[in-house]
C-alpha cells in the first residue's frame, strides 16, 4: 500500500486528533499530481486514502487539460491542509484560487463550502457551495498556508483563517479563464515579475454561509510558494520567491526583515522557541 503513494511535498502534513500524519500526497503512475490526501497511521504504519479531489470535483475536473511540457495534470494543486474540529479539513487550492473545507473526512467526505470567485465557479455545479463576501475586497489568488484559527470570543459558527495571498491570478490547467476580466480580482496581477501580496485574515461564519476580509498586510511579492504563522501576537510571513522573511505585529508595523541568496525560493518559514521540546 505504501508504494502506491508518492508525498509530493513533505511539508504539507498535519497530525490529526489521534496523532496520526494526514499528507498531502501523488498516485504514482497517475496522470494526476497533489490531488489525494491519505492517512498514515501512527502505531501500524497503515496507509489509507482518504480524499480523492476527482471524486469530489468530477465535472470541474472534466473541464481541466495538461499545460504544454507538463508531465502530469496538476489541475487543483493543494498547497495546504488545516484540521478543523476533528473530521474536517480546509485545504487550499493554488490553481483554482479557492479555498475548501472538507467534512467526514474518515467516512464520506463531501465538501461543505469554498471561498472562491463566483464568475470563475459560475454555472460549474459547485456555484451553491461559496460563502457569500460581506463587503467588496479583492479576492485571495494563488493562495498558499491557510491556517485555522479558533477563537473563543466569537459566536459558535464562526472562526478565522489566516493565509498568504500570493495575489497572483493564473491557472494553468484552466487556460481559457479571463481573470483579468473577473470583478472578484480588482487587485490581482497576472504575471510572476512584479506585483504585490498580502497577508489576509478572514472571519468566517458558518451560520450566515458569509466571508469577511478583516486583517490585510502588503508583503514582497511572492507568486508562487510562501507562508504565513501567527505567534505571540505578531505575524511571521515569508515571500519565497522574493527571498526573504518578516516579522509584524498584527497592526502591519514591521519589526524585522531577513533577506537570503542562491536557490530558487524559501518554501516556507516558521518560527519555533523549543521550550520544553527536549527536556523539561
Amino acid at each position: 500500500m505504501f508504494l502506491k503513494f508518492m508525498i509530493q511535498v513533505i511539508i504539507n502534513y498535519i497530525f490529526d486528533s489521534n496523532n496520526n500524519i494526514l499528507v498531502l500526497a501523488s498516485e504514482k503512475e497517475a496522470k494526476t499530481s497533489e490531488d489525494k490526501i491519505i492517512m498514515i497511521e501512527k502505531d501500524s504504519g497503515n496507509i489509507t486514502e482518504l480524499v480523492d479531489l476527482i471524486d469530489l470535483l468530477p465535472d470541474y475536473y472534466s473541464t481541466t487539460s495538461l499545460p504544454d511540457g507538463a508531465e502530469d495534470l496538476d489541475w487543483m494543486h493543494i498547497n495546504s491542509l488545516s484540521l478543523v474540529d476533528k473530521t474536517s479539513l480546509i485545504i487550499s487550492s493554488r490553481e483554482t484560487s479557492t479555498i475548501i473545507k472538507l467534512n467526514n473526512i474518515y467516512s464520506n467526505p463531501t465538501i461543505d463550502y469554498m471561498i472562491g470567485s463566483d464568475n470563475f465557479w459560475q454555472e460549474s455545479g459547485y456555484d451553491s457551495l461559496l460563502l457569500n463576501k460581506t463587503s467588496d475586497f479583492s479576492m485571495q489568488a494563488g493562495q498558499h498556508c491557510v491556517t485555522y484559527v479558533e477563537d473563543n470570543s466569537l459566536p459558535q459558527g464562526q472562526y478565522y483563517l489566516y493565509l498568504y495571498n500570493n495575489n497572483l491570478a493564473v491557472s494553468t490547467t484552466h487556460p481559457d479563464y479571463d481573470w483579468k476580466s473577473d470583478s472578484n480580482y480588482s487587485n490581482a496581477y497576472y504575471n510572476l515579475k512584479k506585483g504585490t501580496s498580502y497577508y489576509y485574515k478572514y472571519l468566517v461564519d458558518e451560520n450566515n454561509r458569509t466571508v469577511e476580509l478583516v486583517s490585510s498586510i502588503p508583503v514582497a511579492y511572492s507568486g508562487y510558494v510562501s507562508s504565513v504563522q501567527e505567534l505571540d501576537g505578531n505575524v511571521i510571513i515569508d515571500s519565497g520567491i522574493a527571498m526573504s522573511w518578516s516579522e509584524y505585529s498584527q497592526d502591519g508595523t514591521l519589526l524585522k526583515t531577513f533577506k537570503t541568496t542562491g536557490g530558487k525560493f524559501v518554501y516556507r518559514v516558521f518560527k519555533y522557541d523549543y521550550l520544553d521540546y527536549w527536556f523539561q
